[in-house]
């Protein structure tokens, strides 16, 4: 059993391959701007200047241009950065694991739309640059509505620099009106798209009825513990790692939850395939699936 923990972790952080000297060593350029032009091609690049008539534009290939106005059909901000000469487009899920927070907050006026296992839907939003909210119901067939899982999620967080990021708050859940659960948080990310380190940690409370029919809020004497992150593999597909520890006085190492996925994504879609591997469970069969879906919208 501890080969067999052992290995999962040693695995883990070989194949994510996160050392702090590596991270430093990526650079990342400003975002780029998007022109669309009345011919249908499409530039990204930096606008060095422009005038009533004429953009002069620096295409990503480094070929300076200078345009007509007239030929310009749309501009926008290209969701990706060029890194080391390539362009890499955004992660429209950066600011997750699997299911755990990153230490990055979502952009003012940016949000999505995720799905867990089809019938945990949810939306996100970012109310400004450093504080959002995600709230969500289950959708579970052959239960009513008042039955279903409700969530809430506010969270605050902030770019400490270009590498590192920091957010902390609260999940809220409420089984059908009789049971309310949750977690406190404080997240960490330092790295970049490209590749980065998660570690975070969370407080379990409860908040129900006692048995004199007053509420009680209540957290647990024991810690979680969360830690993971993601390396890019191409411009689409990335590999990512969420592993959490469950302390308590009824510890065991085979119930600990190691998960891995590839992120499949494009633009504004990002898919997550995967498994949540627990030792105990394994032994007897098969890795539990994971399946989720964002839909990046805004920012």
């Amino acid at each position: 059993m501890r080969k067999q923990v052992l290995f999962c972790l040693l695995f883990a952080w070989l194949v994510l391959g996160f050392s702090p000297q590596a991270l430093a060593q990526e650079t990342v350029a400003d975002s780029l701007i998007s022109l669309e032009l009345s011919d249908g091609s499409i530039l990204r690049g930096t606008i060095v200047s422009e005038d009533a008539d004429t953009v002069t534009f620096i295409t990503s290939a480094g070929i300076k241009i200078t345009m007509p106005k007239s030929t310009i059909a749309t501009r926008s901000v290209t969701r990706g950065r060029m890194v080391e000469g390539r362009f890499h487009r955004f992660d429209p899920n950066y600011t997750r694991l699997l299911f755990a927070p990153t230490g990055r907050p979502l952009r003012k006026g940016e949000g999505y739309f995720t799905d867990y296992y089809v019938f945990f839907p949810g939306v996100a939003y970012g109310l400004t640059d450093h504080i959002s909210i995600m709230a969500g119901i289950s959708v579970l067939p052959g239960v009513g509505l008042g039955e279903q899982m409700l969530f809430v999620a506010p969270r605050y967080g902030t770019e400490i620099s270009e590498m590192f990021a920091l957010s902390g708050g609260f999940l809220y859940m409420n089984f059908g009106g009789e049971f309310s659960t949750g977690l406190a948080f404080a997240t960490g990310t330092y790295g970049t798209q490209e590749k980065c380190f998660t570690a975070g940690i969370g407080l379990g409370y409860t908040y129900n009825e006692n048995d004199a029919g007053n509420k009680e809020f209540e957290f647990a004497k024991h810690p979680i513990f969360v830690w993971g992150g993601n390396i890019r593999l191409s411009n689409s597909i990335s590999f990512v790692s969420e592993n959490w520890i469950i302390t308590g006085e009824n510890f065991d190492m085979g119930f600990q939850p190691f998960s891995i996925a590839l992120r499949f994504f494009g633009e504004h879609i990002a898919v997550d395939a995967g498994a949540i591997i627990m030792l105990e469970i394994l032994e007897e069969g098969f890795p539990i699936p994971w399946l989720s879906f964002v839909y990046n919208f805004g920012g």
